[in-house]
């Protein structure tokens, strides 16, 4: 499988505290890290984590932070040539405050990646030429990731959106995608920049209706919408209607990127023609084994973990 990324790489900046402070006080906390993230890079090293040939079309600064970023991504095992080096603006950074329960904030300044456009996208060709899977997110423009749609469709790969981070699409995108994997914030969201309004919340609890709001997306083009809702599970929607999955059984300690592993697993064995049940299944597998580690890029899981929580675990029932 041979695939393109078409998105964001930051630099995250993490540190750990027992609670998520309240605006005007100050939490102490410790444990500070940094390394490689931003959805785009995540999505490309979980991709290549679990054996896909990948490749990232990505713009980075010009700053000392890129740089390093780049030789990460490198290392582990992205193809950079397509990506481009801005010679003004300095690269992606992400704060991200994680508490003891592994839940987390996020403050992100999205530098040279909101300037990757849809020439930047063109020069990349060659890519598009031997690929079978396109995956975006919104960490660019919206002109890079219409280009690359175009340009996916043209060549017949399977086009996967992951709608994150929550902001306003053009809907010439979503009619040019596939797959789309929102949370459960980013559908309402979805829907009311669609429709005017959105059938349910971003704290929805009933999967019907989670089902059944999916499922008014599906009228903009996409074939089928998986709905993420945390330790919840998830929820997919078709043509042929709605089905809730829950998630394998594991110790949450953070869960930075756990989307990002969720879509990449999806993404995966949707374009390789897997069922329903066997993509969701994967992709929750990914992002169990994801949430159980410290980290965004450094918690993603190889193919054969991901077959082992397959083989010695049950994935539940949605809410359980």
């Amino acid at each position: 499988m041979r695939a393109v990324v078409v998105g964001s790489a930051n630099t995250d900046l993490i540190m750990q505290v027992d609670n998520l402070p309240q605006p005007g006080h100050t939490a102490v906390g410790g444990g500070f890290t940094s390394g490689p993230g931003g959805k785009g890079a995540n999505q490309a090293v979980s991709l290549a984590r679990l054996g896909a040939s990948t490749a990232l079309v990505a713009r980075f600064g010009r700053d000392d932070f890129s740089a390093l970023l780049r030789a990460h991504l490198v290392e582990r095992g992205v193809d950079l040539s397509c990506a481009v080096r801005d010679p003004e603006l300095h690269g992606g950074t992400v704060f991200i405050i994680v508490d003891a329960t592994g839940n987390n904030t996020m403050i992100l300044d999205l530098g040279s990646n909101m300037a990757l456009d849809g020439k930047d996208v063109e020069r990349a060709s060659g890519l598009f030429d031997r690929a079978d899977l396109l995956l975006l997110q919104l960490e660019v423009s919206d002109g890079a990731n219409l280009q690359a749609c175009r340009m996916a469709r043209e060549r017949g790969m399977r086009v996967v959106l992951n709608p994150a981070p929550q902001r306003q699409v053009d809907r010439r995108i979503l009619e040019q995608v596939h797959l789309v994997t929102p949370n459960l914030h980013e559908l309402s969201e979805l829907l009311e920049n669609l429709e005017g309004r959105s059938p349910v919340g971003p704290f929805e609890e009933d999967p019907a209706r989670i089902g059944e709001a999916a499922g008014r997306l599906l009228a903009c083009g996409p074939e089928l919408v998986v709905v993420t809702a945390g330790s919840r599970g998830s929820v997919a929607a078709d043509r042929e209607g709605w089905r809730g999955f829950g998630t394998f059984p594991v110790h949450q300690v953070d869960s930075t990127a756990a989307s990002d592993a969720f879509t990449a697993g999806l993404a995966l064995q949707y374009a390789g023609g897997g069922d329903i049940e066997e993509c969701v299944r994967f992709a929750s597998a990914c992002a169990a084994i994801t949430v159980s580690r410290h980290g965004a890029i450094p918690s993603l899981p190889d193919a054969g973990e991901v077959r082992r929580l397959l083989g010695e675990a049950h994935m539940g029932t949605f809410g359980n």
